[in-house]
């Protein structure tokens, strides 16, 4: 779904709604009946809601990314339930992959990919 799709249809409530086109002037919002509803935002509401998700987006990459890297070292937590500990250096990686939202300021290239993230090291 397109950032305009998804700015209109949080703008319009998205109650099943299906959204054509993504531009303002050109929007049909559908109900669940595909029955045209009428837009019940302005442009700038719009606009602003655009600006507000496309500005999130980084963000958004760095979680999905920390996360992924959070994944990887399940193994390490569920192991230590029932057999050894994490070492302390597991401990420290997990933690600095958590904190990683709360201090770092992630962009996006023109390419789409994250930038200005300083990664933690993956212990053995």
């Amino acid at each position: 779904m397109s950032i305009e799709s998804e700015a209109a249809k949080i703008l319009a409530g998205d109650n099943g709604m299906t959204i054509q086109d993504g531009k303002y002037e050109t929007i049909k919002i559908y109900d669940s009946s595909m029955n045209l509803m009428p837009i019940n935002f302005t442009e700038k509401e719009f606009i602003d809601k655009i600006n507000e998700l496309k500005n999130a987006l980084p963000m958004k990459s760095l979680r999905r990314e920390r996360n992924r890297r959070l994944i990887e070292t399940d193994e390490w937590a569920l192991r230590a339930m029932d057999g050894p500990s994490m070492t302390q250096e597991q401990k420290d990686y997990r933690q600095a992959l958590r904190d990683l939202p709360l201090s770092t300021s992630p962009q996006l290239d023109e390419f789409g990919r994250l930038t200005n993230v300083t990664w933690p090291t993956k212990p053995e």
